[in-house]
């Protein structure tokens, strides 16, 4: 069996019992590397003291420009490895921060594998459901409806998005964060936004008033919540 994992957004104490037991059995465990040299995981720290001594992992570079033949190869030769490993009798988990099947790496080893290997998908608690609970901000009530979306869209999308809907969600902040910054300002919603870097993790900073972010602050991991009936 192959399972994809939520380990949700950086605490070892936010994941699910369901993939505590699962990571607990496994024999082989794939995690993701940002950089080709970096064996950094944030993922693998976040799982690793509920893994068995004898397990194996596999540091696993996952290039993010999807547009290349490079990527395109490189995600296959990992597709192939974990479906060797699972037609090998073993219990091969792939651990993804977040949950799977939201903006998540496992999303291109899933299209690969689905028609070749059983495949387990455990759910994990993404940034944004944490800043929420975390910070008591409500996301959605009633008839509202919620809008997800990657700040890389475009400023111009982005500003669509912001002008007619009342609950948004901004993920992938980092990169354009002054022309976002500044979009909010802008619409006069600094008091009907929040913004998080590392929700629960140890490095965890929380603004509740954007005004006050700088860039040189954040982290890749940064999300905006913006609710506009619901005044901080």
């Amino acid at each position: 069996m192959f399972y994809g994992i939520g380990v949700g957004v950086g605490s070892s104490d936010t994941i699910t019992k369901k993939a505590i037991d699962i990571l607990k059995e496994l024999d082989i465990l794939f995690v993701p590397t940002a950089k080709n040299l970096d064996s950094f995981s944030v993922a693998h720290n976040i799982v690793q003291c509920y893994l068995k001594d004898n397990i194996i992992i596999k540091d696993r570079y996952f290039p993010m420009n999807y547009n290349t033949k490079k990527l395109q190869n490189t995600w296959k030769a990992i597709a192939n490895e974990i479906e060797k490993d699972v037609l090998e009798d073993k219990k091969v988990g792939f651990v993804t921060i977040g949950d799977p099947m939201v903006y998540s790496t496992y999303i291109y080893l899933l299209k690969l594998l689905k028609d070749k290997v059983k495949i387990i998908t455990i759910p994990g608690i993404t940034s944004f459901l944490d800043i929420a609970a975390n910070n008591n901000f409500p996301l959605v009530e009633g008839n509202d409806s919620l809008v997800i979306i990657p700040a890389t869209i475009g400023i111009d999308k982005l500003k669509r998005y912001i002008i007619n809907e009342n609950s948004i969600v901004i993920m992938k902040v980092y990169k354009d964060y002054d022309e976002i910054i500044n979009l909010l300002i802008d619409e006069q919603l600094e008091r009907y936004a929040i913004a998080v870097s590392n929700s629960s993790k140890n490095e965890e900073v929380i603004y509740k008033n954007i005004s006050d972010m700088k860039k040189e602050d954040i982290s890749y991991f940064t999300t905006i919540l913006i609710n506009k009936k619901w005044e901080i």
